[in-house]
């Protein structure tokens, strides 16, 4: 019992370890960007890691909301970040549910076809987006970035999605049929409460892949109207002389919603992910 106990005790402190180091691994960068953040010009250059109180300042901050135009670019991506997760996440529920439920004609070659976009570097994407965009005549405009980001995420969540309606039964479908509903009575009133992990899931990625995006961005934008926080970094990163402070703020204050939003969603988002790992019999 003793041998037991002491093994049980050196996997659980190495288990610990492992999940201490990754952690550290992940995060300390994260931090050090944040205490950068709040640091002078002048401070970040000395070589110390621990300044002195005088050295630290809100001055990064204030510039960034103040003087460039990031208030504009931050409102650009929440507007665009929603737009492309409402709209990806109604066409991807859609072919997930047809590609699930009804029988069709080459479906697994479409499911190959869809997922194996994904293989596909998006630098390999710039040319045909930009070509489609400039035909659609969407070029800096807002319904064009957002049909542009919707090319990157609709692929993976179809197929998240489909193998999440794949192991709700079949008899809810049924048993809706024979109640009188309809094929979209059943998907809005059936199907869709039982797969809402699932479907945060979906949300929370198409959100923060376009919230992150920069390459599609860079070649739909064209000005300010339609700019994301992610070019204003790349445009502070672009000067001769780097603000590194100011370029930290601008990267937190760019990371904080995706936080927030990661703290109302994630109970759903570790719900939605582990749904999957036992399949009914």
């Amino acid at each position: 019992m003793r041998t037991k106990t002491a093994e049980r005790l050196r996997s659980a402190i190495l288990a610990y370890l492992v999940i201490a180091v990754s952690l550290c691994f992940f995060i300390m960068p994260m931090l050090w960007i944040i205490y950068t953040s709040f640091r002078t010009q002048a401070s970040i250059f000395t070589g110390e890691i621990v300044s002195a109180l005088k050295e630290y300042t809100l001055e990064n901050y204030a510039t960034v909301l103040m003087v460039t135009d990031f208030p504009a670019y931050f409102l650009n991506s929440i507007q665009i970040a929603l737009s492309v997760t409402a709209l990806s996440l109604v066409c991807a529920i859609l072919g997930a549910y047809g590609l699930s439920r009804f029988r069709i004609k080459g479906k697994n070659l479409m499911i190959i076809g869809i997922f194996s976009t994904q293989m596909f570097p998006q630098v390999m994407l710039i040319i045909p987006i930009y070509l489609i965009i400039f035909s659609l005549y969407l070029l800096d405009k807002v319904p064009g970035v957002v049909l542009a980001q919707m090319i990157l995420v609709l692929p993976f969540q179809v197929w998240m999605l489909k193998g999440y309606f794949d192991n709700i039964p079949m008899d809810l479908d049924e048993a809706a049929t024979i109640d009188g509903c309809s094929i979209l009575q059943r998907l809005v009133y059936v199907i869709l409460p039982v797969a809402a992990p699932g479907i945060m899931v979906a949300a929370f990625y198409s959100f923060v892949v376009s919230w992150g995006d920069y390459l599609i961005v860079s070649i739909v934008s064209q000005s300010q109207r339609t700019a994301t926080v992610t070019l204003i970094i790349a445009r502070l990163t672009a000067s001769l002389l780097v603000r590194w402070g100011q370029v930290a703020a601008a990267t937190v204050l760019t990371i904080v919603p995706t936080i927030i939003l990661f703290s109302f969603v994630q109970n759903q988002l570790v719900a939605g992910l582990t749904a999957g790992a036992v399949k009914e019999e």
